[in-house]
């Protein structure tokens, strides 16, 4: 038998083989009774015959996973605990509608108020349609449809298989998978986290860097302002020194003060004084 794998909701749905001989009117009350099954999810020990087994997160009318219900369940408590994924399983006969089979699963699914992060795997035999449904209420990295359509290959293929279909196979493959999953995830977040601060960090340096050399750059400037200054300080001083050597290695001759006033014509009473003194005291 050939499965059709449909996914979770939002995709055009799968038609599965329809069941030959069956009227219309009891594919309907089927499906009703698994929908009411399903949203009740009843508890162990709430049907006697062998050829059911239901549990809170089991339902197999068909005995499909046999022997293998015990190994299933205990991979079902692993999963949650390295995870945080809780897992139901819903093997039936058929889901009872030819179309949207997706919708109905997630209808059943979300009627049962899930816990976060939940993965719903339901399997109509006779339709030969698999259906993977994660709660509205999971996580980012669960809740994607590419999450999704890995989860629903690695169910498909155990029923894929040439031979006899592995149905417990199936959800061993699917938590095997949401396992491989959530650690991808987790890969992929610590690598997120770790290149953004790796560009905080080097965010970091870039301003130090460029702090440092605005710093250097100042403190170059009033080193070289402060050597100007003292330079021209010495330029002043030598200017200064070599005015007063060349003042002292001048000839004091008493009219310096008058030679470094500005010349002015002499009147006659200051010339027949300045003859006087060259004639002398005795001279007429």
């Amino acid at each position: 038998m050939m499965f059709a794998r449909m996914r979770n909701g939002k995709t055009a749905p799968v038609v599965g083989a329809p069941l030959h001989g069956v009227s219309p009117m009891v594919k309907w009350l089927v499906c009703l009774v698994l929908a009411l099954m399903c949203a009740m999810w009843i508890t162990p020990a709430a049907h006697a015959e062998d050829s059911i087994t239901t549990t809170n997160d089991i339902t197999d009318t068909q005995n499909l996973l046999g022997s293998n219900v015990s190994a299933v369940s205990d991979a079902m408590k692993r999963t949650e605990q390295e995870t945080g994924v809780h897992v139901r399983l819903l093997y039936v006969d058929t889901f009872g509608v030819k179309k949207d089979a997706s919708a109905w699963a997630s209808s059943v699914l979300e009627s049962t108020s899930p816990q976060p992060n939940t993965v719903l795997l339901a399997v109509a035999s006779a339709d030969g349609n698999l259906v993977v449904c994660v709660s509205s209420n999971s996580d980012e990295w669960l809740n994607n449809q590419k999450t999704i359509d890995a989860l629903s290959d690695a169910a498909m293929q155990p029923l894929t298989k040439q031979g006899e279909q592995d149905w417990s196979g199936a959800a061993t493959a699917m938590m095997d998978e949401i396992v491989q999953q959530k650690k991808t995830s987790t890969n992929t977040g610590a690598m997120t986290i770790g290149i953004v601060v790796m560009l905080i960090v080097l965010a970091v340096l870039v301003v130090v860097i460029v702090v440092a050399i605005v710093m250097r750059r100042r403190r170059g400037a009033r080193k070289n302002a402060a050597r100007a200054a003292v330079e021209q300080d010495g330029k002043k001083a030598a200017v200064a020194g070599d005015a007063d050597e060349k003042a002292a290695a001048a000839p004091d001759t008493g009219e310096s003060a008058r030679d470094a006033e500005p010349e002015r014509p002499m009147t006659r009473r200051e010339l027949r004084e300045a003859r006087k003194r060259r004639r002398g005291p005795f001279s007429r």
